[in-house]
């Protein structure tokens, strides 16, 4: 087993805890203008007292000229970017040009125990859609950091 060096320069042999959810089919659409959780990006990790680092990549759009689809975490019920989100602008000529969707952050440290982890999203109006198939897979993960 491998070990890690703690913050308080001691090894410790227990590998951080992590998930990851892929999807490969199955794009994921909404039309919500009020966070819904993303479907499939939910995962549940047990903890120290540690923070977690946290994410998505993929791609998407909103078919709307000028709108917006934001994206946000949650652990536990609480949101970690405020009650708006992190927003992608469709700032193509037309709806329905890719844009990148990937973002990534970390928690302040957490209690010891289990935690809920979901990427939750909305449009500010239109459709908007996360890509998932063959060429666009849609990464979720979470990972504690010691």
């Amino acid at each position: 087993m491998a070990s890690v060096i703690r913050g308080d320069d001691n090894f410790d042999t227990t590998p951080p805890r992590s998930g990851r959810v892929v999807r490969t089919s199955g794009g994921v659409t909404t039309t919500s203008t009020s966070l819904v959780d993303l479907t499939g990006a939910t995962l549940t990790l047990t903890t120290g007292a540690n923070p977690l680092a946290y994410g998505a990549t993929g791609m998407g759009y909103n078919n709307t000229v000028n709108e917006y689809v934001y994206f946000n975490y949650n652990i536990d019920g609480t949101l970690l970017h405020g009650t708006r989100g992190i927003g992608a602008y469709q700032k193509a000529n037309s709806g329905s040009y890719d844009e990148n969707m990937s973002f990534s952050g970390i928690t302040a440290v957490l209690t010891a125990g289990s935690h809920t982890i979901k990427e939750q999203w909305r449009v500010s109006a239109g459709t908007g859609t996360v890509r998932a198939d063959s060429n666009n897979a849609r990464s979720f993960y979470a990972f504690e950091v010691r």
